[in-house]
């Protein structure tokens, strides 16, 4: 099943939904209404791949759920839960291992959090690609916070999941076992509304406790209006929040008949 969705993933975001609306131009294009396609088609890449449309499809994401500016203001907890995003191993050219700037970002505020309310850490999330071996993305993870200062015994990994959902089921695991209830829960604010949708169904009581802003003082200029590369990866990450977010909607809704 993760397999498949996987491919469905890939399928779904940008860009083979445009490569296949073209392929589709070029296999009817006598036809009229592929001449059509192709114009629709030319100005979904133009709008959806420039800064204020982006602006516009993220803003909801990340308006959901503001930071944690002062834990205390959430009463009593138990832990602080941080998911992973991407870690980068030292291999070939890379001399060390580091993470990516969602991960750098994530690891910050549950850094941060601790600073001001030492609690456990707890590190969740594995290898996702499942057509590659393991590369200790979880480890490397875990080390940034050691190396800032926190306690080895207060870091845990969670190497297990793949996933937000699977980030939940063996979260609600390791709380289980510790027998700790209340926790912070700390990803991208983009990726906020996924995770409390999936984490306060499955693994009750998350607070959320987003970081990785992303979206400041918008100041339109007319560069803006144009495609971008970082436009396009930004419309990537977008949409998967969207389309994961109603992945898990359906599953959670389909599970509890």
């Amino acid at each position: 099943m993760f397999v498949l969705k996987q491919f469905l993933k890939a399928l779904l975001l940008p860009p083979t939904p445009w490569l296949i609306l073209l392929l589709a131009v070029v296999i009817f294009w006598r036809r009229t209404w592929a001449r059509k396609l192709l114009f629709l088609t030319v100005l979904l890449i133009f709008a959806l791949h420039s800064g204020p449309i982006n602006y516009i499809l993220r803003y909801p994401l990340e308006l959901r759920y503001p930071a944690l500016i002062d834990p205390k203001m959430a009463g009593a907890y138990d832990a602080i839960v941080v998911l992973t995003a991407g870690s980068i191993p030292a291999e070939n050219l890379i001399p060390f291992p580091s993470v990516d700037e969602q991960m750098f970002r994530r690891l910050d505020e549950a850094w941060r959090l601790y600073k001001l309310r030492p609690k456990p850490i707890l590190v969740s999330g594995g290898h996702v690609n499942p057509f590659t071996p393991s590369k200790n993305e979880n480890r490397i993870a875990r080390e940034f916070l050691i190396r800032w200062g926190v306690p080895k015994n207060d870091v845990i990994g969670e190497e297990n999941s793949r996933d937000t959902f699977e980030n939940a089921v063996e979260t609600q695991k390791i709380l289980a076992r510790h027998g700790w209830k209340r926790y912070l829960l700390v990803t991208s604010a983009m990726h906020m509304p996924r995770s409390m949708l999936v984490f306060s169904q499955l693994v009750p009581e998350p607070i959320p406790a987003p970081g990785d802003f992303s979206l400041g003082k918008f100041d339109l200029t007319p560069i803006d209006l144009f495609p971008s590369e970082d436009a396009a990866e930004e419309l990537f990450a977008t949409i998967h929040e969207y389309v994961g977010w109603l992945n898990y909607y359906w599953r959670l809704h389909n599970s509890a008949r």
